[in-house]
């Protein structure tokens, strides 16, 4: 006798079809705004040639961890005569994107979602935020797709609990710490929830402890990190798992102009980090974070302190700490900015004044996530505690991760790209619900 499967299974033709629908769709965008790939907003592409045309990951001839290694690593190993064109990298982004909507599909198939899984992966595929990231020189495209694998290598784990397939995911989850440090935090959580939880024809039981997969998570991607690690301590004396962009990111959202900003701008109005931007250079005059830089003078012509680029990373962290305690209700109240900044609906007008398209684009953009909200907010109801049961707790604690350090970390809409595969998901179980009790109305 032939044991069922666990999950229905999508038909080749099926998946085929979404892949050339994500491939026509993301591949149109980043045709449309292919402008937008000659920009080099966080200096990755500048960093990949870099290390493709003298070996040194860093923008100059000085070797740095400011930035997460994998993009521009497989940048720097695509480009072409030592150059990452346009081409290579919307081409990229496009690959990425739509392996993001394949794997929404086949992860709706696995959540019991049937047709609904297409309803999924087309959210996935046109959603305002990852289109838009598609479009650029940035991480949020493969940090999402590498969200997506994730989740998936996760759900072949519990359909089927073993140390192959935790250390299967526990390579993806080494990948993407190494694309975006933020997804560390949410290492731990799975692997505590390999031993916590026992996922069993989808109900919560007591655990015979799996605590062989949650090691081999852990070890396998602390394997696939341990050469950026490496790198740091021979090259750069320190072994750092992360960047020492950490500390910056932190007092971006804790000093004085942003909390003043917090306190007496206009609603609506974007702040100005010019200000910091300003002050910042003039730490080398600040021998301690005591010494708040912003009362220090502008000119000063006392000898400059000279500190490295960990150094100057752990000194944002202490002048960010020292703020936090000055103001200890600002800093409270900046956390709640910060996490409603990070799932807001409509972006900021971020210029003084816009075109009637850009104000429609952002109208849109608000429309579009109040509905997928809406119905997601529909999944959770109907769920309710399941959240915490297989198959949504990995990506409930997905969200948790990613909310609980922008909490902190300077936050904004485009780094909530990674979650969106699972709020989409749950939008199309959303749909289900509703399909389904219209459905049992009709006499």
């Amino acid at each position: 006798m032939i044991d069922e499967p666990p999950f229905p299974e999508p038909t080749r033709i099926a998946i085929f079809a979404v892949l050339i629908g994500a491939l026509l769709i993301r591949g149109a965008f980043v045709v449309a705004s292919a402008d937008s790939l000659h920009a080099d907003p966080d200096a990755y592409r500048t960093i990949a040639e870099n290390l493709r045309q003298n070996g040194i990951y860093g923008s100059n001839a000085a070797p740095t961890a400011f930035r997460p290694p994998l993009y521009p690593v497989l940048l720097a190993a695509l480009a072409i005569k030592g150059e990452v064109t346009p081409l290579i990298a919307g081409g990229l982004n496009v690959l990425f994107g739509a392996a993001t909507v394949v794997l929404t599909f086949l992860l709706g198939y696995r959540w019991r979602l049937g047709r609904w899984s297409f309803a999924a992966a087309t959210l996935v595929a046109v959603d305002p935020i990852l289109l838009n990231q598609s479009s650029l020189v940035m991480t949020e495209t493969m940090a999402t797709w590498l969200a997506a694998f994730g989740l998936y290598a996760l759900s072949l784990w519990e359909a089927k609990p073993s140390v192959g397939g935790a250390i299967r995911a526990g390579i993806v989850f080494g990948l993407a710490c190494l694309c975006r440090p933020t997804f560390i935090p949410w290492l731990g959580l799975s692997a505590a929830a390999m031993i916590l939880l026992r996922f069993d024809s989808w109900k919560l039981s007591p655990l015979r402890p799996s605590a062989k997969s949650s090691v081999a998570l852990v070890v396998t991607a602390a394997i696939v990190i341990s050469p950026w690690v490496l790198r740091n301590y021979l090259v750069l004396g320190v072994p750092k798992a992360t960047t020492t962009h950490g500390g910056y990111t932190v007092l971006l959202g804790n000093n004085p102009s942003f909390y003043r900003y917090l306190r007496h701008a206009p609603r609506g109005t974007t702040w100005d980090s010019a200000e910091l931007a300003a002050m910042w250079e003039l730490r080398q005059y600040s021998a301690s974070p005591n010494d708040l830089i912003w009362d220090l003078p502008h000119e000063v012509h006392a000898p400059p302190i000279h500190r490295t680029e960990f150094e100057d990373d752990a000194f944002a962290y202490s002048l960010a700490r020292h703020y936090i305690t000055d103001e200890p209700g600002m800093f409270a109240y900046s956390c709640l900015v910060r996490v409603s900044r990070l799932w807001q609906l409509t972006p900021y007008n971020t210029s003084g004044s816009e075109s009637t398209v850009r104000l429609l684009m952002r109208i849109v953009t608000g429309c579009w996530y109040s509905v997928l909200f809406l119905l997601a907010i529909v999944a959770l109801l109907s769920i309710r505690t399941k959240l915490i049961r297989s198959p949504y707790v990995w990506g409930f604690l997905l969200c948790v991760t990613f909310t609980a350090v922008h909490a902190l970390y300077w936050s904004n809409m485009r780094m909530r790209a990674p979650l969106m595969p699972y709020v989409c998901l749950l939008a199309a179980c959303g749909m289900s619900h509703i399909s389904n009790r219209l459905r049992d109305r009709k006499p």
